[in-house]
């Protein structure tokens, strides 16, 4: 039979993929301690493996060669349920305890899992080993089952995308000029993820879906920019950087990331406005002050109508993003170059390894915004509301809260929570919380400066002086 190389090389290919992401989502389920998403995640590892099941068969039918794959395969035993993430709100009152309600622990039916596969079994002592944890199963003192892990109230899932650790690696060198990153080529399991980039273009790095693809080709923003085309930095070779990993976590850096799906508008137009109240939005509103001098451009702009369409009141939205300190160009432009290789790239080797800086934004961005633009508007008795990252908010110094009634700044606070969608993993903009303040308190206490010991500044003078 003739071999077609090139068709032989594509199947292959598909194959490794999805292999890859088999043992991914395997991995997973092995350490995550709710059955439901235990089971969603194995069902999806169940399909990756049909699929590689599909392309053998392909493969054969060119060569002929037998299909032998000794990696296990995962089947769920029921049918899943549409796969849900667990409410914040979800907590119970246990009688003043103040305890949580804790997910229940299921253990994974031993038939799901394979002796051949060393990685799954978890590293404990001969002492402390149970039936449970010589099948591979977490043992029944592990600290991931313990009752302080178990508090939150939540579903105990961990974002596939961002905390995704390296297990077995077969290294890459890299041909691109003098940066050298791992490709990371096999098994992962949830530990660490040392990729800095959490969304590009509104997708993850690892998303290799069509619809991800086509906005990364194009540079397209999916989040109502101003035009359709990512803006960031710079228009003609945008910084695609939606949001940065720190510390395991996404960290909104970019301003549009917060328009998603508008959430903001509605979020700000109950703190703005009388509910029932007609309303509608504008962007980059130009501010000047009164010597017609500009105070700088209003985030959006909330205007209320009437029955009749006479404007009656107005509201402003601040947006704040995370600064980002160390260089984000770098790895944006290496996984750029080959997404698909470098979706899994292991950068923490690299220098000036970028991460999220809030004193630089805060100092340059919020308290000069709130000085020029906020007292402006706090002067004609305009409330301001505040959409920030909750990594951000809570490096911020300590805000005296009010009731909303009383309230002329309110801080939305968002996070961006990890979602399963079919095989993609992704990020939705949600609200946590909400703190209202009054105006002049919060710029006291976001410009205040904490001084040093005045003996360590007395003694640099000398050193200045002989310079």
């Amino acid at each position: 039979m003739f071999i077609n190389k090139d068709l032989l090389d594509f199947f292959s290919s598909m194959a490794e993929i999805k292999k890859q992401k088999r043992d991914v989502f395997f991995t997973l389920a092995a350490d995550v301690d709710d059955a439901d998403i235990k089971k969603r995640l194995l069902q999806i590892s169940k399909n990756e493996q049909l699929h590689v099941d599909q392309l053998q068969q392909s493969m054969d039918l060119v060569n002929g060669g037998p299909y032998q794959d000794s990696a296990p395969r995962v089947m769920a035993k029921t049918p899943l349920a549409p796969f849900q993430l667990a409410s914040e709100d979800n907590t119970l009152d246990n009688g003043g305890s103040g305890s949580t309600e804790s997910t229940i622990q299921a253990e994974l039916p031993r038939d799901m899992f394979s002796d051949i596969v060393p990685f799954m079994e978890p590293d404990v002592p001969e002492a402390e080993r149970t039936e449970d944890s010589a099948d591979g199963l977490q043992p029944a003192n592990s600290p991931a089952t313990s009752p302080d892990s178990m508090s939150t109230g939540t579903r105990p899932f961990t974002s596939i995308h961002h905390n995704i650790g390296l297990v077995q690696q077969v290294t890459k060198s890299s041909s691109i000029s003098h940066f050298q990153p791992t490709a990371s080529q096999n098994f992962y399991s949830m530990n660490t993820f040392k990729n800095p980039l959490a969304e590009v273009f509104g997708f993850t790095t690892t998303d290799l879906s069509s619809k991800a693809q086509r906005y990364r080709s194009h540079r397209h923003c999916p989040f109502n920019n101003r035009v359709p085309n990512c803006t960031n930095e710079n228009p003609n070779n945008p910084l695609g950087v939606c949001s940065l990993l720190h510390n395991n976590k996404p960290v909104i850096t970019c301003p549009v990331r917060f328009r998603e799906e508008w959430l903001i508008t509605d979020d700000a137009a109950s703190f703005f406005f009388p509910e029932g109240v007609r309303w509608s939005s504008l962007t980059e509103v130009e501010l000047t002050d009164a010597y017609g001098k500009s105070a700088g451009n209003i985030d959006v702009v909330l205007v209320a109508y009437d029955d009749t369409g006479k404007m009656t009141d107005f509201g402003a939205i601040e947006i704040q993003s995370a600064f980002i300190d160390g260089n984000v160009r770098d790895p944006f432009d290496f996984y750029m170059r080959d997404p698909q290789t470098n979706s899994l790239m292991d950068w923490s080797a690299q220098s000036n390894y970028p991460q999220s800086d809030y004193v630089s934004a805060m100092r340059e961005s919020l308290v000069p915004q709130l000085i020029f633009k906020g007292s402006i508007l706090n002067s004609w008795n305009k409330k301001i509301a505040v959409a920030i990252d909750r990594n951000y908010f809570e490096a911020l110094p300590n805000l005296v809260p009010v009731e909303k009634q009383e309230a002329e700044i309110a801080w939305f606070i968002y996070a961006l929570e990890p979602v399963i969608n079919a095989e993609n993993e992704s990020y939705e903009l949600r609200r946590t919380n909400v703190v209202y303040t009054k105006f002049q308190r919060t710029l006291s206490a976001l410009s205040v400066s904490y001084p040093d010991n005045i003996e360590h500044f007395m003694k640099l003078l000398p050193e200045l002086a002989d310079r």
